[in-house]
């Protein structure tokens, strides 16, 4: 489609094709999946923290996920002020690096302990838990915003679908490796955050743990960055390099933003698994398959085929979206968070 109406961002095409509301659809979808995806990563550093916290002060004094929520805003707070992209490039090649490490870590853990204990029981399917499934795969293609940046980006754009798809790939089968391995490692006992599965005996685990969530808590700035300049813009229409009063307005909402963040993220600190599947269905159905496929039955699709294929992923996008929305938000409170994992 980019190829096809001639460039421009995502919320640009959207306003080519279909005029301003499907521009301000993509543009509310890209806010808050970038806006849920810094509330699951601010509970994922939160519960790493408080358990690295617990098992080396040898469990005395017992700090509240809560608790590390808001000391992660005191570090979140400085990071989000910067406004230059290229500032994160270093930190973002750390945070690569300390989360490779961690998952190598955590599948060697895997195929060790399945060798020497054999598969924990688990459920080959739980329909109970498995509308939650949906939305956690669908939280995967949290980078689907950055396809169209990254195109823009090349001199040659012509070999670009090859680098995609072998990139997409690659993420399918870590993501597979991940998830089946550690569900045939701890089964029915698997947490959310499987990095609390492993023993907090070994300081080996201890500082894999630590790491991994250094390397996400730094990775959150450049997830909330581009949330924040789209509201910006909507926002402000000086500049504050120029005047000194936008700027420190500037900062103020964006001290406000991660503020906000902070709070959803204190609702739900017990319910990952549900933050995670609420902002896949909700914000990254819509933004992986539902926009997509009507900018392309609109701008590419000629046969009936292709017509076909664009309303399937259309229909099963929305179909998704409302049931596992609606899944999301009933099981929040309930005793969805005791069931086994799907």
């Amino acid at each position: 489609v980019y190829l096809r109406v001639g460039g421009g961002s995502y919320s640009d095409i959207g306003l080519r094709l279909y005029g301003r509301w499907m521009q301000y659809a993509v543009i509310s979808s890209i806010v808050l999946a970038q806006i849920g995806g810094c509330c699951a990563y601010t509970i994922f550093v939160a519960q790493n923290w408080r358990s690295v916290f617990n098992a080396v002060g040898g469990h005395r004094a017992q700090l509240s996920t809560e608790f590390w929520i808001v000391a992660q805003a005191a570090v979140f707070v400085p990071l989000a002020l910067i406004r230059q992209i290229r500032y994160f490039a270093p930190v973002a090649l750390v945070a690569n690096v300390l989360i490779i490490a961690s998952l190598g870590y955590l599948l060697g853990f895997d195929v060790w302990h399945i060798a020497a204990h054999g598969p924990a029981p688990f459920a080959n399917y739980n329909p109970a838990r498995f509308p939650l499934l949906v939305g956690t795969a669908v939280y995967s293609f949290e980078g689907v915003t950055l396809v169209i940046p990254i195109l823009e980006s090349l001199h040659d754009k012509r070999g670009f679908a090859r680098v995609l798809t072998i990139a997409i790939t690659l993420c399918l089968g870590l993501f597979v490796c991940v998830g089946s391995l550690s569900y045939l490692t701890f089964g029915e006992l698997v947490n959310p955050v499987v990095l609390l599965n492993l023993p907090d005996t070994s300081a080996w685990t201890l500082l894999v743990q630590l790491l991994y969530s250094i390397a996400i808590l730094f990775s959150m700035p450049l997830q909330l960055f581009p949330a924040v300049r789209i509201m910006e813009d909507m926002m402000f229409t000086r500049s504050g390099r120029d005047h000194k009063y936008v700027k420190w307005q500037k900062n103020l909402f964006r001290t406000a933003t991660v503020l906000l963040i902070s709070l959803i993220a204190i609702y739900g600190a017990d319910r990952l698994d549900n933050v995670v599947s609420l902002v896949g269905s909700f914000c990254l159905v819509p933004l992986s398959f539902i926009y997509p496929s009507s900018m392309h039955l609109r701008a590419v699709a000629r046969t009936r085929w292709v017509r076909a294929k664009d309303w399937a992923l259309i229909v099963v996008g929305v179909l998704t979206m409302v049931y596992v929305t609606y899944i999301s938000i009933a099981t929040w409170g309930g005793g969805g968070g005791d069931l086994p994992p799907s």
